[in-house]
């Protein structure tokens, strides 16, 4: 299940999406944020002490 939430990007940010999506990095401006958050995540998780 998804949740639809709003977004707002400067011209820059959505630039950079448009481009990342235009050159395949992912199939479109959703995919390509939860594409970025699920990695931001796992970069956390990776470096986050032990014990949080």
């Amino acid at each position: 299940m998804t949740t639809p939430v709003r977004l707002r990007l400067n011209q820059q940010q959505l630039e950079l999406i448009d481009n990342s999506v235009k050159a395949g990095e992912g199939s479109d401006r959703a995919d390509l944020i939860r594409r970025a958050l699920r990695e931001f995540v796992q970069s956390r998780a990776t470096t986050a002490p032990a014990g949080e």
